[in-house]
């Protein structure tokens, strides 16, 4: 089990640790005093922002449940913030899938991850990691199940790999991934893209 966390942990730091390499080849601030957040975005050759919130997320997408509170991908996440507690820790970096400030919000020591990205004026919840036995699935499965346990609550997935269960439903995507002995080590929400 110790093991387990401390896996679960390492896999949290690297989730978090991926804005900071991915934007590694950002534009320096330019001599007008103005940083270049990102040289990405996601603005149309119409200079429409193409990014959206969903309002149906709850209903279209996979939903987390944390202390009552449900949690979805593609929602904004001032709405839930507040409900979840304090007992998380926050970091930011410069947002690769758009412009502006990517934030990750770390619960319970590492037990899960939210992180966000900025849509217009919001920040729009873009991926939840579960990294450890002690929160699950609303469906009930968590670190530790077996491929045949998530099979039987998810059904067939969308696609499968001796390590990896991916399912989608509306803009959602659901990650399981497993160890050398079939368990599951990994489990993560994810905006599709």
């Amino acid at each position: 089990m110790k093991a387990l966390k401390i896996s679960a942990l390492v896999v949290a730091a690297a989730i978090c640790a991926m804005p900071l390499v991915a934007c590694k080849n950002e534009k320096k601030p330019v001599s007008s005093g103005i940083n270049v957040i990102s040289s990405q975005s996601q603005v149309g050759q119409d200079g429409e922002n193409k990014a959206t919130i969903d309002p149906n997320a709850e209903a279209n997408n996979f939903v987390f449940k944390y202390n009552g509170v449900s949690v979805v991908v593609n929602a904004p996440i001032s709405k839930i913030i507040d409900s979840l507690g304090k007992n998380y820790t926050y970091m930011e970096a410069a947002s690769c899938a758009g412009q502006g400030i990517s934030k990750f919000y770390t619960f319970n020591g590492g037990s899960f991850v939210i992180s966000t990205n900025p849509v217009g004026n919001e920040d729009s919840i873009a991926m939840i990691a579960i990294n450890d036995d002690s929160v699950s699935t609303a469906e009930g499965v968590f670190i530790g199940n077996t491929m045949d346990q998530v099979k039987k609550a998810y059904g067939d997935p969308k696609d499968a790999t001796e390590t990896v269960l991916t399912y989608e439903k509306g803009s959602s995507t659901l990650v399981f991934i497993f160890d050398e002995s079939g368990k599951v080590t990994n489990i993560t929400y994810q905006a599709k893209v």
